[in-house]
């Protein structure tokens, strides 16, 4: 009888443990700038060329390999980090499993030069699938360079998986900003296709920050400081104040490794949740230390999540540190007596049944006294309404400025309607936006003054790679700077002193990987624009024939009864209901 299970060769082996180690060419930088800062390195460079995908290239002034080991490092599970069991315990280096090297050789073509401090002469190895093909002595100067060529070569299903330039380079930027910011004391240089992208000299952790992320930073981030005999935390805390509402700017590292940790992100906002609302993101660059026995780190191949021994303690400390921090420099709220208006697409009037809006009532208005205005006709309104569920409109009158009142049968019954003008004037302006931004008809203004936002690199980057779909909204960008971007042109009645928030939720989105991102940055312009228009100007009539074609173009909506913050526009009522 045939054998159905068979033993699978060492190169088959490598090519599925470089898939759980080596997704992108981020993976790839992360794996071997980690080799280079265990080795004790001083000065390090990262060349990259189409965004890793022909070159990704490493030197370092590190303490070298002899030939010996140069030869054995590329095979798997060869490490200097551990030699027994209880070595797992007590890691403290960026790597220690000895699976990088091998995993990037066996979906590469790479060679290694390295050279020890007490050799002569350096080591050369081209190693191509996995395999050996030249090795000899070379002039070298201590330390090592690696270059990996080519990377997925002989696997296409999972070159295909690589996106765009722009995208892979985003995150080779988020893996280079991770580990620098983690290691002050270290030179770095990243070249992107023969140009200098950083340049950055040592220096201390908040100097890293603010040449990473711009001068901005000297005043946006607060020391935090905590000892205890389980965890020493320090680093510094984003003011609250100046809280997003992207996430991107929040680094958090356990033995100044990088890692996720959903769990202390909510420790940090906790701490807060009197300052911030619910949408917004704090940034912070937080360091924790704890003796590695009390957490574990090789539950994931890429060693960004950790679970700790003690997490509720952990989470009691970092709610206390940053409390303390926010405050020992008075950092309190402000009190905004403005309304904010929600960004969220307002609910289903039938799911969430709005409150009763106040009506302001004028006590010397006499509705049955005849006056000129309710003896105006409107026996034909119910032509203006037959095709939209039969409703009819019977009568109408203001009460006030804000509010009006009218009759309407539907289904052969008579209901008694409040409309609120305002939200009833929104209702109609966002759906009518909508509608034209959905079809690319929307008008772009240039701007007077250009209009610069800050952000961060990594997600300039991401606003550059999704340009075309704020073009298609009307926004003009005409420059992407390594820490801001210029606006040039927005869509007719955007305020300028409101794009950095607009922005920011576009940012939201995109790192959410949203399926339908194109249809909810609509929405979220749609309803800005809205709000922009009725704050300018009194946009509701207040003649009879307005308030008339007011309640048609309502009624025409899809959602005619909710306001567009989620408040009615509409109530009705039922008189057998009213006086029971």
């Amino acid at each position: 009888m045939k054998n159905t299970i068979n033993i699978l060769t060492p190169n088959v082996i490598n090519q599925i443990a470089a898939g759980e180690v080596i997704q992108r060419p981020a993976s790839v930088i992360k794996e071997l700038l980690e080799n280079a800062i265990d080795a004790n390195s001083k000065n390090i460079e990262i060349i990259i060329e189409n965004a890793g995908k022909t070159l990704i290239k490493i030197v370092d002034d590190g303490h070298g390999m002899s030939e010996k080991d140069a030869k054995i490092c590329f095979h798997k599970h060869s490490t200097s980090k551990i030699k027994k069991t209880e070595d797992i315990m007590n890691i403290l280096t960026m790597g220690f499993r000895g699976e990088a090297l091998s995993s990037i050789a066996a979906i590469s073509d790479v060679e290694l030069q390295t050279k020890t401090k007490n050799e002569q002469t350096g080591t050369f190895i081209h190693i191509n699938h996995s395999e050996i093909k030249s090795i000899k002595k070379i002039a070298l100067q201590k330390g090592s360079t690696i270059s990996v060529k080519n990377l997925f070569f002989n696997i296409p299903a999972r070159k295909n998986f690589l996106k765009s330039d722009q995208i892979e380079n985003k995150h080779i930027l988020d893996t280079f900003m991770q580990i620098t910011i983690a290691h002050p004391q270290i030179s770095f240089t990243l070249k992107n296709n023969g140009q200098i992208s950083y340049k950055l000299p040592q220096q201390n952790t908040k100097q890293r920050i603010i040449q990473l992320f711009g001068k901005n930073y000297n005043k946006k981030i607060l020391p935090i400081k905590e000892e205890t005999s389980i965890v020493s935390i320090n680093g510094f805390l984003g003011n609250p104040l100046d809280s997003k509402k992207t996430r991107g700017e929040q680094f958090l590292y356990v033995n100044n490794r990088f890692i996720k940790s959903s769990y202390l992100h909510h420790a940090i906002k906790k701490s807060m949740q009197d300052i911030i609302t619910k949408e917004q993101h704090p940034s912070y660059f937080i360091f924790l230390q704890i003796s590695p026995k009390l957490i574990d780190i090789n539950i994931h191949p890429n060693k960004t999540e950790i679970q700790f021994e003690d997490e509720k303690a952990i989470y009691k400390i970092m709610i206390s540190a940053c409390k303390r921090s926010i405050g020992m420099h008075n950092i309190t709220p402000s009190l905004d007596f403005t309304t904010e208006e929600s960004f969220e697409i307002p609910p289903y009037y039938n799911t969430h049944p709005p409150k009763e809006p106040k009506i302001k009532i004028n006590n010397t208005f006499n509705p049955f006294k005849e006056t000129k205005r309710n003896k105006e006709k409107t026996e034909n309104l119910d032509l203006l309404f037959q095709n939209k569920e039969e409703n009819i409109v019977e009568k109408i009158m203001h009460i006030d400025l804000h509010y009006a009142v009218f009759t309407m049968i539907n289904n052969n019954v008579r209901t008694f309607n409040i409309i609120d003008k305002k939200r009833a004037v929104e209702r109609v302006t966002y759906e009518d936006l909508l509608k034209r931004l959905k079809n690319r008809k929307i008008i772009s203004e240039i701007m007077l003054n250009p209009c610069k936002l800050e952000f961060n690199p990594s997600d300039i980057n991401l606003l550059k790679e999704n340009n075309s779909l704020f073009k298609d909204l009307g926004y003009e960008i005409s420059a992407f700077n390594k820490n801001n971007i210029i606006i040039r042109s927005t869509p007719s009645n955007i305020e300028d002193e409101n794009l950095q928030e607009l922005f920011e939720l576009f940012l939201e989105h995109l790192k959410n990987k949203n399926t339908n991102i194109h249809i909810d940055i609509i929405h979220n312009t749609a309803l800005k624009m809205t709000y922009n228009i009725s704050k300018q100007k009194n946009t509701f009539s207040n003649n009879q024939d307005g308030l008339v074609l007011l309640i048609k173009k309502l009624f025409d909506c899809q959602h005619p009864f909710i306001g567009i913050n989620g408040s009615p526009c509409v109530i009705n009522i039922e008189p057998n209901d009213f006086f029971k």
